[in-house]
């Protein structure tokens, strides 16, 4: 089957993660979650309303499910967010290249792999976090949120990590003050880290990439833009010339490197090109 073709999809369930952050767990194709990969995507279409990409927070073969985590910004988040149990969407893909596991990754020095999300960045790192644990690869995680209440899959990630994750809040109200990259900054003077994946505001990841790059510590990061067709064909999430939707979301240290508006210009929905904020 091709991941061209939708596939109508019901919704199993739905939670309120934390405040406007949603989850929706939906029956999915069989033969299409064998193709996902942790940071690869998929098209959400809503018809008559939008279309939209996001990256699965978790999929499980045996139950043939996706969940889908996502923080409502404009009408097509906030009707995913209103459906009820049962309502069906249509969804495409995946697509994009994922995360990357470098060969040896496990056994670098015994150093342990960082991984950092920025808000609901977070939720495409939750099946990188759990493939690498079962892996059996030293880790620990960094989750910044900008409050409270914005908080979400504490409880999930802590399970599996106990001691070695830490929690962020710009005004303190859980975990320590300050942000991702407050928080990496100070794990950075304390160990040494074989490797880092991030995923976050771009403005986030791009403190955090020349932060790496100084450290010389090699990395991969999952990058948003604008997606519309998702094919490779429209040019609407093109970086440098690097299409997001096929060449990316997630790249490694030497193409960020390479990217002259990563961190500073992005594409609105009509193509303008606008400052990263």
């Amino acid at each position: 089957m091709s991941t061209t073709y939708y596939v109508k999809c019901a919704l199993k369930s739905k939670e309120e993660e934390a405040r406007g952050i949603f989850s929706c767990t939906f029956n999915f194709d069989r033969k299409r979650i064998m193709e996902l990969k942790p940071g690869r995507f998929v098209m959400v279409w809503l018809p008559g309303i939008d279309e939209f990409p996001l990256s699965p927070s978790n999929y499980d073969l045996e139950t043939c499910t996706i969940r889908l985590t996502f923080k409502v910004r404009g009408i097509g988040t906030q009707t995913l967010s209103t459906i009820d149990v049962g309502d069906a969407v249509f969804i495409r893909g995946p697509y994009g290249n994922g995360f990357k596991v470098p060969k040896g990754l496990a056994k670098r020095n015994n150093k342990p792999v960082l991984i950092a999300g920025g808000g609901v960045g977070v939720a495409p790192l939750m099946p990188l976090i759990k493939d690498l644990f079962h892996r059996d690869i030293k880790l620990h995680v960094v989750c910044g949120f900008r409050s409270s209440d914005e908080a979400f899959f504490i409880d999930e990630i802590s399970d599996l990590l106990e001691n070695n994750f830490t929690i962020s809040t710009d005004d303190g109200s859980i975990g320590i003050k300050g942000t991702v990259i407050d928080a990496v900054k100070e794990l950075l003077k304390q160990k040494a880290f074989s490797y880092v994946y991030a995923c976050g505001p771009e403005m986030m990841l791009f403190k955090l990439h020349r932060m790496l790059l100084d450290k010389g510590v090699p990395h991969q990061m999952l990058i948003e833009r604008y997606i519309k067709c998702a094919l490779g064909v429209c040019g609407s999430c093109i970086i440098d010339g690097f299409r997001l939707c096929r060449e990316g979301p997630v790249f490694n240290d030497v193409k960020l490197k390479k990217m002259k508006e990563f961190g500073r210009y992005k594409r609105n929905a009509s193509g303008v090109r606008e400052l990263v904020s």
